[in-house]
């Protein structure tokens, strides 16, 4: 049952409801020990009674707590009360990425600046092995003064910790099964990445596909991947690319190829690094040379194979010149050598061998 407003939770007293997300309600609350108001993330009782959900809550409370960004929403603490369990994180005020994408595409410059506040964060969490794994507009909120808080690591990986094997746990749209072991899906199914999926392991480069998903759709106020059901969802990410003509006119050429890259299916030719997107949000030219440098390899390739086939084929000739001239040494006839006469003065006297005078 939700808390109403006035319920207690240890020192903080119920103000309101905030929102239901696939791991419990998140409540505004006053801490009345030191007068603030905080924002506290309540495990549903049904939840808190599971040992291995229990667990995974306070993983999360563990990688908050570890992440100190500007641009990640940050946690104060634990409350543990005899009816809930919560995570008392800091009060964010100001609409999420998705209210804003509601009202249609974002302003490029605008939508530029989000985007680099997103990287940033993901790039600290990432240097330190943490994926976030459930990057959407829902989990990013923008202050009234601008600055962007990723929230909800819920479902975050740390890489160097991987944890058991869990109970089923489903929750649409954000799916939710098992833990992070390879053969599990978590995420949600409009931005997760074709190898979250299918149940493959995730690393970095989930992260990235996913805040490809939200540039493309904080530039287009579409969602990248669509259908009419979670599963037709799930097989665009896998099988089909986003509708590129959706982009506005006037985007530049490297910002498009830099969503191809990051929205490429396999992984290993995915833009491998969240840092390079940074890089090329914040510096335009910097962008426009890697695009330039793309190109030319592309185009050069047909040259350096043309170079290759030719050089192939030159030896080829060779080795052919050189197995004839050895088959002509070996076959031909052996060479007359000409005849040498010899006089030699044997005296007078001399009788050839046999002879009876």
């Amino acid at each position: 049952m939700p808390l109403q407003p006035g319920d207690k939770l240890g020192p903080y007293t119920v103000l309101s409801l905030l929102g239901v997300g696939g791991m419990g309600e998140v409540y505004r609350a006053n801490d009345t020990k030191l007068d603030r108001q905080v924002a506290i993330k309540v495990m549903p009782e049904a939840l808190a009674r599971d040992p291995e959900r229990l667990a995974r809550f306070e993983r999360e409370a563990k990688v908050l707590a570890s992440l100190d960004h500007t641009n990640i929403g940050h946690i104060y603490g634990l409350v543990d009360s005899t009816e809930s369990r919560g995570l008392v994180l800091a009060l964010i005020e100001g609409p999420t990425l998705a209210d804003q994408i509601a009202v249609g595409a974002l302003p490029f410059e605008d939508a530029l600046r989000i985007a680099a506040q997103i990287c940033d964060a993901l790039e600290y969490a990432h240097d330190r092995g943490v994926v976030h794994r459930d990057l959407k507009p829902a989990n990013i909120k923008i202050t009234p003064d601008g600055v962007v808080k990723v929230l909800d690591f819920g479902l975050a990986k740390v890489l160097e910790d991987e944890p058991s094997p869990g109970a089923l746990m489903t929750n649409s749209p954000t799916l939710t099964i098992g833990h992070t072991r390879a053969g599990t899906i978590l995420g949600t199914a409009a931005y997760m990445s074709p190898e979250q999926a299918v149940g493959r392991p995730v690393d970095r480069r989930t992260d990235i596909f996913s805040f490809g998903a939200v540039l493309y759709e904080m530039l287009t106020g579409k969602r990248a991947f669509t259908g009419n059901t979670t599963p037709d969802v799930m097989e665009a990410v896998v099988k089909f690319d986003p509708d590129w003509s959706l982009l506005p006119a006037g985007t530049p050429p490297y910002l498009r190829r830099l969503l191809e890259r990051m929205l490429t299916k396999d992984r290993k030719q995915r833009l491998q690094a969240i840092g390079e997107a940074r890089i090329a949000l914040e510096n335009p030219e910097w962008g426009k040379l890697q695009l330039a440098a793309d190109l030319q390899s592309a185009q050069s390739a047909p040259s350096r194979f043309g170079k290759i086939a030719t050089a192939v084929a030159a030896l080829s000739t060779l080795a052919a010149i050189g197995l004839s001239i050895g088959y002509y040494r070996a076959t031909r006839p052996a060479e007359l050598k000409p005849l040498v006469r010899l006089d030699v003065d044997l005296g007078a006297d001399h009788r050839p061998a046999g002879s009876s005078t």
